[in-house]
């Protein structure tokens, strides 16, 4: 197999936290006594209140010089007062209670074909880049996991000025490596996939449903490595 850069996003490709966004918000308002429905809360949770929902000067505004929990908690406490769900006072909890619990490193799992697969692509000669949208203890989290040595970079959007699909992510990304025939893996078909092609690169979605009728597609990771060899 030719070696190339392989670009690999990180959540439901790599791995995954259990539970997500939706349920963290609910555990924490029913410590708090109130109880919420996935209804009430999935339209914020799945909403504009992460950076990556946003790009250039809208990413400026939405983080407003806060840190990005500060910005993101604050976001998720409004939405919560605004809907209804509870109090000013309960939502501001939450949102000083979210990063704590939602970097609970005992959450966080590598999908079983992980390691395997990466570090049979390692052991070939591909240099290996991790590029994922995520919150500022990534690095910590995925040190935890074991995954981070098998790389070569890891570029994490929190770290920095932008966010996929913004094409500068992947040229940080890319940086000083073969761009020639680089390949991005990714689960998101919007974010990574289309980012990359619009980017001049190769990608293969992975994981979940190929409802685009995408033609590089493997429903496991480790389906991307004869999928590698055909290109």
């Amino acid at each position: 197999m030719k070696k190339r850069t392989l670009v690999f996003d990180f959540d439901m490709t790599l791995g995954y936290r259990s539970p997500m966004w939706t349920e963290t918000v609910r555990l924490l308002l029913l410590r708090h006594n109130v109880f919420s429905t996935d209804e009430q809360v999935i339209p914020i949770t799945h909403g504009d209140v992460y950076p990556w929902h946003f790009d250039g000067a809208a990413r400026t505004e939405f983080l407003r010089g806060k840190t990005w929990w500060q910005a993101v908690g604050g976001a998720i406490a409004d939405e919560l007062v605004l809907r209804g769900v509870c109090s000013r006072a309960v939502a501001d909890a939450v949102a000083k209670e979210l990063p704590g619990l939602f970097c609970d490193l005992r959450f966080w799992e590598l999908f079983p074909d992980t390691l395997p697969t990466l570090t049979a692509l390692k052991d070939e000669g591909h240099t290996l880049v991790l590029l994922t949208n995520h919150i500022p203890e990534a690095r910590r989290i995925f040190e935890h996991l074991g995954v981070l040595p098998l790389f070569d970079r890891a570029v994490i959007s929190s770290e920095q000025d932008v966010e996929k699909p913004d094409p500068r992510i992947w040229d940080l990304a890319l940086d000083g490596f073969e761009r020639d025939g680089a390949v991005m893996i990714g689960d998101n078909y919007s974010t990574d996939i289309k980012g990359a092609l619009a980017c001049g690169l190769q990608a293969i979605l992975v994981r979940k449903p190929n409802d685009a009728d995408y033609p590089l597609y493997s429903p496991t990771l480790e389906g991307i490595i004869p999928v590698l060899r055909q290109l």
